[in-house]
């Protein structure tokens, strides 16, 4: 039987089906529009394919432009997190610093992630030495974003060794979440150096040579300050890596300081 020859109006339908496609490239709204259009006029194999492809690709545009706003609005309606947790000085008394736990940035984060439609959960890797957090923020609409922070475990502490891994964990991920967020603490940075006996010192590269002198170490040449950099945060002392650097350096006085306070 001989095939039925297509109609100058079957053959004008599919050329402005094909033209309406290459329209909604500049009109996302009207896509799914076009593919129910598509199928009742019997587009070829290829058209369909390249229908559902550009759903995709604006389904995700759109998840993507929905996180930022939600991110945005969420931002707008939070706080500077409270730092509610003291450790105190070897006199029992006087607060050497005070910071932020992971639970209470979790209970005050809580409300407003929800309300935008955002949530979180963390990967944690543990490399030779190191625990690595990553922090994941979804959106409702699927769309992620992440960030990670890597600390080293503390060898020298007088914790045990679990318990040295779960502060190196907690820490990452209490750091990894508020970077993901681009949330705040109060008094920022400062939650590892001694609030009562010395300002804290503006730039990066000053906070590592304070927290060296906390710690003890040697800090009178370049030499010495860039080896115990390197023995104590396992990075080299370049100017890409000092806000890691003193990441790594607090979360060493912070541990060096509870076992102090253990012990009095």
């Amino acid at each position: 039987m001989a095939k039925k020859k297509k109609t100058e109006g079957e053959e004008g339908e599919k050329s402005t089906a094909v033209a309406e496609v290459k329209q909604s490239e500049r009109s996302p709204s009207s896509v799914e529009g076009l593919i129910s259009q598509a199928i009742s006029q019997k587009l070829p194999v290829e058209q369909m394919e390249r229908l559902l492809a550009l759903r995709e690709k604006v389904k995700a545009e759109e998840a993507r432009e929905e996180f930022v706003e939600a991110l945005s609005r969420f931002q707008g309606e939070m706080p500077v997190i409270e730092k509610t947790k003291s450790v105190l000085n070897k006199d029992g008394r006087t607060v050497r610093y005070k910071f932020a736990p992971i639970d209470a940035i979790a209970e005050q984060i809580r409300t407003p992630l929800a309300n935008n439609g955002l949530s979180y959960r963390w990967e944690i890797e543990n490399k030779e030495g190191l625990i690595s957090a990553t922090c994941i923020v979804t959106h409702r609409l699927g769309h992620s974003e992440k960030s990670s922070f890597e600390v080293p475990i503390d060898k020298e502490g007088f914790m045990t060794a679990p318990q040295k891994y779960a502060s190196a964990m907690t820490y990452a991920k209490r750091y990894s979440l508020t970077n993901a967020l681009g949330i705040s603490t109060g008094d920022e940075d400062t939650d590892a150096t001694d609030v009562n006996d010395e300002k804290a010192p503006a730039s990066d590269k000053s906070k590592i040579v304070f927290l060296l002198r906390t710690l003890k170490e040697d800090v009178s040449s370049k030499e010495t300050i860039t080896e115990a950099v390197k023995r104590l945060s396992q990075l080299d002392l370049e100017e890409k890596n000092y806000g890691e650097i003193v990441g790594r350096l607090e979360l060493l006085v912070s541990e060096r300081n509870q076992d102090d306070s253990s012990q009095v």
